[in-house]
């Protein structure tokens, strides 16, 4: 069962972070009616295949996802998903995550940031009558995969078997089977605050050493660590997520993506409400001290059934 959920996923889900990536978002024209979105979503497949050809050694992937308000217009005749619900913004204190706008999230990767950029330009072309595209953001890995704050990003992402489980959806109609929850932030670091730190104020900030990415000893790690607080632990487990996360930008504003992929979207939003609200001794994620989230939205990564009716429109 579990090996032809993997089969029912879109190539993008399960893949560890490319070199490269763009992340599109939609928001639907208040002209656009199902016909004209399902065209669109229809040309996803031949874009893909035509820019792959040129270069089979990058692997390229698209990946497809929609948003609870876009999916009553996009797919009048199929369920919701049940777990699928609109982010819900954050408040405590001056720290703050949005809720943003967006229908339709397309995420490109490669290793070629030049087929990444030809595939977002033909995507936008197909959209282009139905869709309004609302923000395009280049992602790319960082030397040894470190954000632009430079330490190591994704190090507790799960493997094999443990991602499928993390990641893909088991427990829903069929046509949803080997589908994913996605949550996207767009985070803007603060530079300038980050570096006046000394380094062993950043590690503690984080939960790890900066250079060789150890993670710190429990009497050392204090409780409002960043790998403390981001992690959700249910009866004594911890329940992963798949990170996707991708910094962006240039030496004047920068930050990451967090692309953050899960069988079930209560655990990211339980994440997310760890640590942006201080808990009974204060504590909250102390990153959030250095990073602005700029967007928030959760989506519904389409099982590779739902991708497949398109093709056949």
């Amino acid at each position: 069962m579990t090996n032809n959920i993997a089969e029912r996923a879109q190539l993008g889900v399960l893949s560890d972070p490319s070199t490269f990536a763009e992340y599109l978002t939609f928001v639907l024209k208040s002209t656009a009616d199902t016909e004209s979105v399902q065209d669109a979503l229809s040309q996803i497949a031949g874009i893909e295949k035509s820019i792959s050809q040129k270069d089979p050694s990058a692997n390229l992937t698209i990946t497809v996802a929609l948003s609870k308000n876009g999916w009553p217009l996009i797919l009048p005749d199929v369920p919701t998903p049940i777990h699928l619900t609109t982010f819900t913004e954050m408040q405590d204190g001056n720290r703050h995550f949005p809720s943003t706008a967006g229908d339709i999230f397309l995420i490109i990767k490669s290793e070629r940031i030049d087929l990444n950029y030809q595939a977002a330009k033909y995507l936008l072309s197909a959209f282009r009558e139905s869709a309004d595209l609302v923000e395009d953001i280049q992602g790319f890995k960082y030397l040894d995969n470190r954000d632009l704050i430079d330490f190591v990003d994704g190090t507790e992402n799960p493997k094999h078997q443990a991602r499928i489980d993390a990641v893909l959806v088991k427990d829903d109609e069929e046509v949803h089977l080997g589908g994913s929850y996605l949550t996207v932030q767009r985070y803007v670091d603060k530079e300038l605050e980050w570096q006046k730190q000394p380094q062993e104020y950043q590690e503690k900030v984080i939960g790890r050493t900066k250079f060789d990415n150890i993670e710190l000893d429990d009497d050392v790690k204090p409780a409002w660590a960043h790998n403390n607080k981001s992690k959700v632990i249910i009866d004594d487990k911890e329940i992963k997520m798949l990170r996707q996360n991708r910094p962006f930008g240039n030496a004047l504003e920068h930050g990451t993506m967090f692309i953050g992929f899960t069988a079930d979207s209560n655990v990211i939003e339980t994440s997310l409400r760890q640590m942006i609200h201080a808990d009974s001794n204060g504590d909250y994620d102390r990153l959030l001290d250095f990073v602005d989230a700029k967007s928030g939205a959760n989506y519904f990564v389409l099982s590779q059934t739902l991708m497949e009716m398109f093709d056949d429109e």
